[in-house]
């Protein structure tokens, strides 16, 4: 993977907050510096964001009469709508046999946040497969309904299914504690209260339902540390639900949940990437990030951050010395069913070498960076967000 040039990532950054409405005018600047088009699109493509920037391209140079080579943005914007097309085509053919059979379901992550969020323009947000929350008693009936449309099962659980390049993710909590159980020592969300506050994707129509403001920032803001914060689509998504938050619910509800530490880190990266703005009070209540958790968030902002780290970074989130350990042990050794279920065709010998090589490369790569910490990494040009000085 190249290393993605200032003046490239400046200009991805500049599509989202445009996009956002966080800065204005700000794309044309931009286009002033000699641009390498193509490592901006093999960006904008591993970031999730060749539809946003497409839409601001094609904007750009309709109203300034540009020529400006689209070709590949709009190839990929187009390619985005008919895949998630075909998604949510399946997913509306399932509605029937949810509704005969009394089933509810939560749609989680970009599967949410397409017909939302990003205003039911298909060709946005990219979805490499449709996530739902399934109650577990109605699992079977959700995964019968999904064979009987011609999908099968892509995992010996039973919760990825396929048909051709179409893939359904069926999860019975947020966390995937089922595959790290130790997970849940972090992050503790109560099923009762998240189907009680899930609300109606439509209205007066209960079989597809979303998150609430609150539980979806923070599933994204899990759900995006686990990945290290890898693309700046989720930075975008987490901007776009904090629109409608209430941030006294939602520090609540982090509180609740042991999310406190995901929520500063995703509160940081929309600021400092995407000039987000946040209420004072919110950064007074956020916990403080150690030498570690700033370092990576530097990674973050710079696009340089490396997995696993930020599953690494969950062991913080833990409150006891032994739950850590523990977890931090399960994360590296999973058990030999998780691993036949995720990695079917690599042996389990060879994925704790893998493993352990990650995690020893990433301690490497900290320990060499640590006579740096003082000096910032080179960073893209933000608005002034900066977190105030107040210590907690």
């Amino acid at each position: 993977m190249r290393l993605l040039a200032a003046r490239e990532l400046d200009l991805l950054l500049a599509s989202a907050r445009t996009f956002l409405g966080t800065r204005e005018n700000e794309i044309s600047s931009f286009l002033r510096n000699e641009i390498d088009w193509s490592r901006l699109d093999e960006a904008a493509s591993r970031e999730g964001m060749s539809g946003i920037l497409a839409l601001q391209l094609e904007g750009l140079a309709r109203s300034r009469r540009l020529l400006l080579p689209l070709e590949p943005f709009s190839r990929a914007l187009r390619a985005t709508f008919v895949s998630n097309g075909s998604l949510f085509a399946e997913l509306l053919g399932l509605r029937g046999a949810f509704q005969k059979d009394g089933i509810r379901v939560v749609l989680l992550k970009g599967s949410a946040l397409t017909t939302t969020a990003y205003g039911g323009q298909l060709g946005l947000r990219p979805l490499s497969d449709l996530d739902l929350l399934v109650k577990e008693s109605e699992l079977p009936v959700v995964r019968r309904a999904l064979l009987e449309r011609g999908f099968h099962q892509a995992t010996s659980s039973g919760t990825l299914l396929s048909k051709g390049g179409l893939l359904f993710d069926l999860h019975t909590d947020l966390v995937n504690a089922s595959r790290i159980r130790r997970r849940a020592l972090a992050f503790r969300f109560d099923p009762a209260a998240i189907w009680t506050k899930a609300v109606a994707l439509d209205p007066g129509e209960p079989t597809f339902l979303i998150l609430s403001p609150a539980h979806q920032f923070l599933h994204l803001a899990v759900h995006a540390l686990k990945h290290s914060f890898s693309r700046l689509i989720w930075f975008l998504d987490l901007a776009l639900v904090a629109r409608q938050l209430d941030w006294e619910e939602l520090l609540l509800q982090a509180e609740n949940t042991g999310t406190m530490r995901p929520v500063a880190y995703a509160v940081d990266g929309m600021t400092r990437l995407l000039g987000v703005r946040v209420p004072p009070g919110v950064w007074v209540s956020l916990p403080r990030l150690n030498s570690i958790e700033k370092r990576f968030m530097d990674l973050v902002g710079a696009r340089r951050s490396i997995e696993p780290a930020g599953e690494l970074l969950v062991a913080f989130s833990i409150p006891s010395l032994m739950g850590r350990l523990g977890y931090l042990f399960e994360f590296t050794f999973p058990r030999r069913k998780v691993l036949m279920e995720v990695f079917p065709k690599s042996s389990a010998v060879w994925f704790y070498l893998h493993r352990v090589g990650q995690i020893l490369g990433l301690a490497v790569t900290y320990l060499k960076n640590a006579a740096r910490w003082g000096s910032p990494v080179d960073m893209p040009k933000a608005a002034s967000t900066s977190r105030p000085a107040v210590e907690t």
